[in-house]
């Protein structure tokens, strides 16, 4: 009889370390079930970003366009009227009247 009691023991060790096991395991898988949510949290907001970046990158790139086509036009407009008044087309001073003739 002094086996039995023994068994016992050892049968309540091992039922006690499988328990610990199980409780660990369910742990880790509740763990993992979080790090997957964050995981996929952080993929969604890094799609968000990259869309909002294109948008930003678009915007910033049409106003750089918009600032260039204006400094050419008013380039073109100062070269158009230099080349207008190199060309006599816009008179740069009043033109000196003829001195008067005298009648006879």
């Amino acid at each position: 009889m002094g086996k039995l009691p023994e068994l016992n023991s050892r049968v309540e060790e091992v039922k006690d370390i499988l328990t610990e096991n199980i409780e660990n395991m369910l742990a880790r898988e509740t763990k993992l079930d979080d790090l997957s949510d964050k995981a996929d949290a952080v993929r969604r907001e890094a799609e968000v970003f990259s869309e909002t970046s294109q948008k930003v990158a678009r915007s910033y790139w049409w106003k750089n366009v918009k600032i260039i086509v204006a400094i050419i036009v008013v380039v073109l407009i100062i070269v158009l009227i230099i080349v207008l008044l190199a060309t006599g087309v816009i008179p740069v001073s009043n033109p000196v009247p003829p001195p008067p003739t005298s009648k006879p």
